[in-house]
């Protein structure tokens, strides 16, 4: 017989799995404390919508300054639910490590990239980035690291993450300073059949494309957003009226993924 809606809502929420997708946050210590602030309202959404997991897809900070990450730690003191970072081209390394000592996960030296273990969905965390440059890159060192971590567990569910779209976006700036080797990344991608998301930030707009077979979701920034310019005599990344915002992924064994868009 048919399934009534109450046992159908007990079997989605026995195995539902949310993930916050915070990118783009661009905190600064000029601002009164705006960034800061917007952070902190996308963090409490999170927990309104009982988010499992918090994913900051890069350019956590606007001018890579010590003392923006001092105001990045102390905004992240007390999240709703384990919080997961990777840099941006906004971004430094030795900076964020020095500022995240409890943040064991991330490597000692070298690319922060690591894979996250303990929840229904697998994440794997790619930083392609590229030091002192706004562009990023798949290097092969960085597609033989992404072969090896996916080709380690193939038969669970996977969720890759890196700051720059693995895609053309058609934006006639994003697209100069975006992924260089891309299609690098769309190969490992299609060899993993278990990649059912891919997640980036970067654009300041929300957008969606693919790499290989997987959906490619481009989260928002929380702090501005920029609009598209597509065509000659269109103004280059101009700062918008759009919804700074972040995005909510909900993942159920059966049926995949959604993903929302969370204006702040």
């Amino acid at each position: 017989g048919a399934i009534s809606i109450e046992a159908w809502d007990a079997r989605m929420s026995s195995d539902q799995f949310i993930v916050a997708q915070i990118s783009d946050t661009h905190v600064r210590t000029d601002d009164g404390g705006a960034s800061a602030d917007a952070l902190r309202r996308a963090l409490a959404q999170a927990s309104e919508y009982r988010a499992d997991v918090i994913l900051l897809t890069g350019d956590l900070v606007n001018d890579e300054r010590a003392e923006e990450y001092a105001v990045l730690a102390e905004a992240l003191r007390d999240p709703p639910a384990p919080i997961y970072l990777m840099p941006g081209n906004h971004d430094d390394r030795a900076l964020l490590r020095e500022a995240f000592p409890s943040h064991t996960y991330l490597p000692k030296d070298g690319a922060l990239s690591y894979t996250i273990e303990n929840f229904p969905v697998r994440i794997v965390m790619l930083d392609q980035t590229v030091p002192g440059e706004v562009h990023g890159e798949i290097t092969p060192e960085a597609a033989d690291w992404l072969d090896d971590a996916l080709a380690a567990a193939p038969e669970r569910p996977t969720l890759v993450a890196l700051h720059h779209p693995p895609f053309a976006t058609h934006d006639l700036l994003f697209d100069t300073i975006g992924l260089r080797h891309s299609e690098r990344f769309a190969v490992v991608i299609a060899r993993h059949r278990q990649v059912a998301r891919v997640i980036c930030g970067h654009h300041h707009r929300f957008a969606v494309g693919v790499a290989g077979h997987a959906p490619v979701i481009v989260a928002p920034s929380t702090s501005w957003a920029y609009g598209l310019a597509m065509f000659e005599g269109q103004e280059i990344a101009p700062k918008t009226a759009e919804q700074p915002g972040w995005v909510l992924h909900a993942w159920a064994r059966k049926g995949g993924f959604a993903s929302h868009f969370i204006g702040l």
